[in-house]
């Protein structure tokens, strides 16, 4: 999305992705099919300069810009001294726009680029999609110590009349093992005993506390996100409470169900796991991930590219 731009009043855009299609640099408007010149500027983008350096690059609109002054003969001349391609090398395309060139594919349309891209980023996704299956299998099978899985639910107490979040009145710790068996449930409290909207039967912060970290203390201990326990620690340790998990003992499964999902979004972008929502499900979610049966490696075609392993005959090389 563009961001705008105090100094001149231009729409600012920080990515090149996120640039529409009427937009062109002064090079690029040069190098059209039919050459043309730049209107008044209509944008900028955070890029790199010629020499590689972080610059803002200037942007046109392509309908505000005007033919150069080349006549049919002069373009027809400089078109044969040109060693540029013109065609897009996937689709045969033949856009006003040059084609970008690239290795191994040549001279690319923006769109065969974009979609190019996206499958480096596929196949990139496929790669870290088996290290998460191993990693997953490792935590739920090979671990020197055994996996528990730890869930927390919080009960919440609104907001500030001014907006500003309250911090929660209590915690429900859900700690279960590989076979989902429950090791620990504490409901604990995480404000002073005399603040409002505390849930009964929440226990004594300090000693709960003690008795929970004595549990996890013998576990490898697997949490949805780091972010989810920030609350508890700050609730616990307000209340004089120890909170500490063994370094090096905690695994985020966020980012290893991220990696499994592999899903790139159409923009080149890798998406964010959604959490489960519990401990059992967290457990189910890691099942899934260890029971992956891997794909074998695409065979691709020597002259074109295309994935071809499910072909058995001639026709591809």
């Amino acid at each position: 999305m563009p961001n705008s731009d105090a100094s001149t009043r231009l729409p600012h855009f920080t990515s090149w992705r996120d640039v529409p299609r009427t937009y062109a640099t002064a090079a690029q408007l040069k190098a059209m099919d039919l050459p043309r010149r730049p209107g008044p500027p209509a944008a900028t983008v955070d890029g790199l300069n010629g020499i590689g350096r972080k610059a803002t690059i200037t942007l046109y609109l392509i309908e505000r810009s005007e033919p150069t002054a080349s006549t049919a003969a002069q373009l027809a001349s400089a078109r044969a001294r040109s060693t540029s391609a013109r065609v897009c090398g996937d689709c045969g395309a033949r856009p006003d726009v040059a084609p970008i060139a690239t290795e191994p594919y040549g001279a690319l349309c923006l769109t065969c680029w974009h979609i190019r891209g996206l499958r480096r980023r596929q196949e990139e996704a496929a790669r870290e999609r088996e290290d998460a299956v191993h990693t997953a299998q490792d935590l739920l099978h090979h671990g020197q110590r055994p996996l528990g899985l730890l869930h927390v639910d919080y009960t919440e107490r609104g907001h500030t009349p001014s907006g500003t979040r309250r911090s929660p009145a209590a915690a429900k710790i859900t700690v279960t093992d590989v076979n989902g068996k429950i090791l620990a449930d504490p409901l604990l409290r995480l404000v002073a005993a005399r603040a409002k909207g505390i849930p009964p039967g929440a226990g004594d912060p300090r000693s709960g506390a003690d008795t929970l970290l004595a549990i996890l203390s013998q576990l490898t201990v697997l949490i949805w996100s780091h972010r989810d326990l920030d609350d508890l620690a700050a609730g616990l340790r307000s209340q004089g409470a120890t909170w500490s998990l063994p370094p090096g003992q905690v695994h985020e499964m966020s980012r290893l169900t991220a990696q499994w999902r592999s899903e790139v979004t159409p923009d080149g972008r890798r998406m964010a796991a959604v959490a489960p929502g519990s401990a059992e499900r967290m457990l189910y979610l890691l099942r899934q991930i260890t029971d992956t049966e891997q794909l074998p490696e695409p065979r691709l075609c020597a002259h074109c590219g295309e994935d071809i392993t499910a072909e058995d005959g001639p026709g591809h090389t």
